[in-house]
């Protein structure tokens, strides 16, 4: 008799698309070409996926339909040992992620945190954080609320279909309604740090401002943010 192997009780459900220019980064490009905000992109994913896989726990990476709306894929080497790759499902971004919620739990894990790959100085411990946290108590949620009025993660250990069903995405009042929401199903949301997320030039000059500073900016994000401000003096 063969035994499958439990899934670990954590999973992180990492957002992203295959950077193709002018499909990822676009508010950058007022400031870089579509090809240098692909480049960053590309840089970010890259090593999100290095730091998320060094957790300890399953990851899971969805990844958006091309511009075609077919399945996309990432370069050969691209994807570290142990990371699983799924195709993102669903009208809108709420039901994509509330698809990937419901993947996750079917697929064994209890305590599920969704996240992107374009916060590069985010601390680690807030994710591992986020997972103690679910640990602790049934029936929560966890959000991390960025500056712009979104939220750079999002965890669960229930599925809460009112957390995505008919929201509106990329506006600044996303993580007030989802947390509102949060509040009427959860037994109780907890509000992480606030971070931000590089999509915007004035984010991206903050990004530059912390890596002079000292802040740990990863390998490939730190050596592609060296090549751009060679080429602009405005992130100097």
């Amino acid at each position: 008799l063969r035994l499958m192997p439990t899934p670990p009780l954590s999973a992180l459900l990492v957002f992203a698309k295959r950077p193709e220019p002018g499909r990822v980064k676009t508010r950058l490009t007022a400031l870089l070409t579509p090809e240098e905000a692909a480049d960053l992109y590309a840089a970010m994913l890259r090593d999100a996926l290095d730091a998320y896989a060094a957790l300890g726990c399953a990851v899971r990476l969805y990844l958006a339909p091309d511009g075609q709306g077919n399945a996309s894929a990432l370069p050969d080497g691209w994807v570290p040992d142990g990371v699983t790759v799924h195709a993102q499902h669903g009208d809108g971004l709420g039901q994509r992620m509330l698809h990937a919620f419901v993947d996750g739990f079917r697929a064994g894990h209890e305590r599920l945190v969704v996240i992107g790959t374009d916060h590069p100085t985010l601390p680690l411990a807030y994710v591992e954080m986020t997972f103690g946290l679910l640990r602790e108590e049934p029936l929560r949620g966890v959000l991390g609320p960025t500056h712009d009025g979104c939220y750079y993660l999002l965890g669960q250990n229930d599925l809460f279909p009112r957390l995505f069903t008919d929201m509106t995405y990329s506006h600044d009042g996303v993580f007030e309604e989802t947390l509102r929401r949060a509040a009427e199903v959860t037994a109780e949301p907890v509000v992480l740090p606030t971070w931000y997320d590089v999509d915007t030039p004035a984010e991206l000059r903050q990004l530059c401002r912390e890596m002079d500073a000292g802040a740990p900016v990863p390998p490939r994000t730190a050596t592609t943010l060296t090549a751009l401000r060679e080429r602009y003096e405005d992130l100097r």
